[in-house]
């Protein structure tokens, strides 16, 4: 059978080539030459490094950088130079490499030796069996580039501890059973009264809580200041930077016209620098006593308040106060679940890391005591026993935020943008803020990325509280709990904070 003929169709007339662009060209000229560099590194010899024990969870790396790289090095340095540097006699790109490396040999060399260290040990680490901490500590200036031979120097880096976390599925944890009475209702209603409360004059002695107007004088070796018609809480408190804890008792019992003066010593911290550690005399002329008149608690003052009733301002405030106490019933379950992770993962801490811990707690509380107006002398007594109290409670905190880490690793536990946005909207409600000017507030504070940490070691001790045995308790069954929650770590924004009542009465729209 006879096969039919292929019909031959004429050859399709083709396009000439497209010109190409300038940048086409040099991008086409460039990519070769890249890759003949990347693929020449590659050929070179690697780096030998060796990694030994230096301490507590401390590692010192030793590098041997090979001739070879180096050479490629300055050959890379000194091509790249000989086409911008400017030689006398000579065309830029056109002056022989013997006069570069005779007029650039000596900063090109420091050069090579920079890029080499730089680029050895972020090989190494990147490379190593250990999660480094930190920056790594390393003498740059001891390190000298030889005229022959391999580059050879040590550094020494802290590393993350490893361990193992315990079982921590279905631990048992107690949730405190905490109702709310109608004694804490009317503590709260009470605060709240006090927020529409008016001062009124009085003519008797003042008394705690009471305000006084006086005219007051502060005297000193050096110090000197006067002011009239202060208005001054009978309780303790401060004046111009200087804490006064017997200001109450100073006040109390004083009428109109009476004078009074304490001593009191201007604590080491005081903005004015002159006034700092000075003994000084604040003498009080009272001029007038006023007293905190509250409303009356009828349905007049709810109305006045935005409530439809005295029910309804009963009803919020107790429901404030369940919301609250929730709160506090979930912070007491997340304490448990961190102290039962302390006490059943052993690990130690980075010894350095943990040190410059010690340094920021102990310098953060000093500053803490001589804002409350402690003497110098009394807190330098009493350092030994305030860097024992820094350091346990920087290796708490360090151990901690270690098995919170890998906590929040093994469940795969992270924070996404929204979740941010929403913890940002809520402290902005709370505080009466705007979101936008939270965030910001907490980037300048640096305590944005805090917040973050912070989040996702809630989410991981949820995680926890998912599987964990909980056992309903009362007041007296609970366990005493830590004063702070030292954990967190969050500083929250400043602003006007709640009542001794907790969260304020929410009013009705």
């Amino acid at each position: 059978m006879q096969m039919p003929e292929e019909t031959q169709q004429p050859p399709e007339k083709q396009s000439p080539p497209a010109e190409e662009t300038p940048a086409e060209q040099l991008e086409q000229a460039t990519e070769p030459a890249e890759e003949t560099a990347e693929a020449a590194e590659d050929k070179l010899p690697k780096n030998q490094v060796t990694v030994e024990d230096a301490g507590t969870l401390r590692k010192k790396i030793t590098v041997e950088v090979p001739r070879e790289r180096i050479e490629a090095k300055f050959d890379e340095m000194f091509g790249e130079l000989n086409r911008t540097a400017h030689v006398p006699g000579f065309r830029i790109g056109r002056a022989p490499r013997r006069l570069i490396e005779k007029r650039f040999g000596k900063e090109v060399a420091e050069d090579v030796r920079n890029a080499m260290v730089g680029e050895a040990v972020g090989a190494a680490l990147e490379e190593a069996q250990f999660k480094a901490i930190g920056e790594p500590e390393i003498k740059l200036d001891e390190i000298k580039l030889p005229d022959e031979g391999p580059l050879t120097f040590s550094l020494e880096v802290e590393v993350a501890p490893e361990f193992e976390l315990p079982e921590y599925k279905g631990v048992e944890i107690k949730r405190p059973v905490v109702r709310v009475t109608d004694e804490h209702v009317e503590t709260a209603l009470g605060d709240f009264r006090r927020r529409y409360g008016k001062l009124r004059p009085v003519d008797g002695p003042a008394a705690e809580g009471d305000t006084v107007v006086a005219d007051v004088s502060i005297r000193g070796d050096g110090v000197e200041s006067k002011a009239v018609n202060q208005e001054l809480r009978v309780a303790p408190g401060s004046l111009t930077g200087i804490p006064l804890e017997d200001l109450g008792r100073t006040l109390a019992g004083k009428k109109a016209g009476a004078r009074c003066r304490l001593k009191t010593k201007v604590p080491a911290g005081h903005p004015t620098e002159n006034w700092r550690d000075k003994e000084v005399t604040i003498s009080f002329k009272i001029q007038e006593v006023k007293r905190l008149e509250l409303p009356v608690l009828d349905e007049a003052f709810a109305a006045q308040a935005g409530f439809a009733s005295v029910q309804a301002m009963r009803d919020s405030v107790r429901a404030g106060l369940q919301h609250r106490m929730s709160l506090e019933q979930s912070r007491l379950m997340r304490e448990q679940v961190r102290r039962f992770l302390l006490e059943s993962t052993p690990l130690e801490v980075p010894e350095n890391l943990a040190q410059r811990h010690t340094v920021r707690l102990l310098q953060r509380r000093a500053v803490e005591l001589m804002l409350r107006g402690v003497p110098r002398d009394d807190i330098e007594r009493n350092l030994e026993q305030l860097e024992k109290q820094a350091s346990e409670l920087a290796a708490r905190q360090l151990k901690l935020a270690f098995i919170m880490g890998k906590l929040a690793e093994t469940e795969g536990i992270e924070v996404d943008d929204a979740e941010v946005n929403a913890r940002i909207a809520q402290l902005a409600r709370q505080y009466n803020r705007r979101p936008e000017r939270v965030r910001q507030e907490m980037r300048n504070e640096g305590t944005f990325d805090e917040l973050i940490v912070a989040m996702r070691e809630e989410k991981a001790v949820d995680k926890v509280l998912e599987s964990a045995r909980i056992t309903d308790v009362t007041d007296d069954q609970a366990e005493p709990s830590q004063q702070q929650d030292e954990s967190a770590g969050t500083q929250k924004p400043r602003g006007k904070a709640a009542g001794k009542s907790g969260k304020a009465i929410k009013r009705p729209k």
